[in-house]
């Protein structure tokens, strides 16, 4: 059910930019993004591999490593910037307020700790009035909510199926019960069975305890299927905003049409699937412009030229385009 326009935004993203500095010269990661995700929202992130997706959530944490640097911009949760956050109080606030979901699950894990006293160490650092039993409890009560049997959290990683050490990540990343949680392509490596129960399952979650989401994936599909709103991020800027309905029937972004027509459907007749031309750009010397420029069949002199305006099909659908694919 989609919100209304009059609740404030629990996560505000105002022009950030941030870009890696390396040997060959600054590159441009992140560049001018603006967005809102309001209390209860699903915001998908969809995009080719390195256009930024997963750089906009580790700037959210602050997880970026020593070469990068955030240049501009405002990341406000419930007010609080966390851009201008010291170290200790951006400790404080990840899980309590802002929890991830990382894409590798079994990497995410100690392979010498058992799984359920990696996530009661988590819960004992944020909530230091908390006893060792009453984590205990809570992690049992976590891994049911996910779908394991909660005498596995006795067991290591290894010991878990490549779903449930995912779930296992769902569940840690609910154990502070944050208002936002990051999923940083949940789903990856997983057969489409289980795949399909993971979301199912963080999207449930999501739904009966009322926390706001992003999700980021490069599957259109899988995008769709869990968010409200989609996002469309290309070589670092976030190109079109809209309502997933929307997004999927009057995309008005070259690019996101472009992904659009690469997406198979099993309604309807049978169309040729059409590929995107050309390579994303080196963000060490982006194009000028608009940054799709090159690879648009669209593409007009001021595309080259100038940074394309934000503009807008309705209030709800955000685009930044010199010249619009045209809807009926």
């Amino acid at each position: 059910m989609l919100k209304t326009r009059m609740q404030e935004p629990l996560l505000s993203v105002q022009e950030l930019s941030m870009v890696y500095q390396t040997r060959k010269g600054a590159v441009s990661a992140i560049d001018e993004v603006s967005f809102d995700l309001l209390p209860g929202e699903t915001m998908g992130l969809v995009g080719e591999s390195g256009c930024g997706k997963t750089s906009i959530a580790m700037t959210f944490l602050r997880l970026l490593p020593d070469n990068a640097r955030i240049e501009q911009g405002q990341v406000l949760l419930d007010g609080h910037d966390l851009v201008k956050m010291s170290a200790r109080e951006i400790q404080d606030t990840r899980w309590r307020r802002i929890s991830m979901v990382f894409q590798s699950a079994m990497n995410a894990w100690d392979p010498v700790y058992r799984v359920g006293d990696q996530i009661i160490e988590a819960i004992q650092r944020h909530e230091t009035d908390v006893q060792l039993s009453q984590a205990k409890e809570r992690v049992a009560e976590l891994f049911t909510l996910v779908g394991i049997d909660p005498t596995m959290m006795e067991r290591y990683p290894h010991e878990f199926s490549g779903g449930m050490r995912q779930r296992a990540v769902i569940a840690m990343a609910l154990a502070c019960s944050p208002s936002l949680i990051i999923a940083d392509e949940p789903t990856t490596a997983l057969d489409v069975i289980v795949q399909d129960q993971v979301l199912r399952e963080l999207r449930k979650i999501q739904q009966a305890l009322n926390m706001s989401m992003i999700y980021i994936s490069h599957d259109v599909a899988v995008i769709a299927e869990v968010s409200e709103k989609i996002g469309v991020m290309y070589a670092g800027r976030l190109v079109e905003l809209a309502h997933t309905r929307e997004i999927f029937a009057r995309p008005r972004h070259p690019y996101t049409a472009a992904l659009m027509s690469a997406f198979p459907s099993i309604k309807g007749p049978k169309v040729r699937l059409e590929g995107l031309k050309g390579e994303p750009p080196d963000l060490l010397s982006p194009p000028t412009g608009c940054r799709f420029h090159p690879r648009c069949i669209q593409a007009r002199e001021e595309c080259q030229q100038e940074k394309p305006p934000k503009s807008y099909s309705s209030p709800e659908h955000i685009f930044y385009c010199w010249n619009p694919v045209e809807v009926s």
